[in-house]
């Protein structure tokens, strides 16, 4: 072997074993255990059944501390007696670079949310009421959204304004921006009405 191929061979073998390459960070899979048991300890009573995650969540530890972030309630229905409620729910781990923030689906029964849980328990459970009550409408009085007028042979699409609150499938007053044309229209969307003319 000569001087020349010694420095070759050495680099060659580095790679081989992996030598001056970092080593993968082992990463653990967040489980929807983890999430229910965070949203109960802060006041959102539910179980694994009733929690599941948008997408596969890494943390780089085994079993992080995880904060409820935001609660933004979406549609109920009604099962049986009760209602059922739904959130999303942004959490994130409580300590920076311990996992990104993610998304997860709660459901839990109209009733089981502990107002006697810790002070932030407390807030967030308060603040669920809050978004709920005012989520209850689908558009209110004074947003802007588009009308929808149309036959067997045409289609107009019209700026308006609405001039009263309204959920999906209910009929409101809606105007011009303008307020020269006043229309009933029936409630699709938050920024969606339909009408025939």
């Amino acid at each position: 072997m000569t001087a020349r191929t010694m420095p070759i061979l050495f680099i060659v073998a580095m790679s081989a074993c992996g030598w001056g390459q970092p080593q993968p960070h082992r990463r653990y899979e967040l489980t929807v255990g983890q999430v229910a048991q965070t949203l109960s300890d802060k006041g959102i009573r539910t179980t694994d059944q009733e929690v599941s995650l948008l997408a596969k969540v890494v943390a780089t530890e085994p079993n992080p501390a995880l904060d409820v972030l935001s609660v933004d309630p979406l549609n109920g229905q009604s099962v049986g007696a009760h209602a059922e409620q739904r959130a999303r729910v942004r959490m994130a781990c409580h300590l920076p670079g311990r996992c990104l923030p993610f998304y997860a689906i709660a459901k839990w029964t109209d009733g089981v949310v502990d107002y006697a849980a810790s002070s932030s328990g407390a807030s967030i459970a308060s603040g669920i009421q809050v978004l709920k009550r005012s989520d209850a409408f689908t558009i209110r009085s004074g947003e802007y959204a588009t009308l929808v007028m149309d036959d067997e042979r045409a289609r107009i699409r019209v700026s308006v304004v609405s001039l009263e609150n309204g959920v999906i499938g209910q009929k409101i007053h809606v105007a011009s921006p303008d307020h020269k044309q006043k229309y009933v229209a029936e409630v699709v969307s938050a920024n969606l009405l339909k009408r025939s003319f």
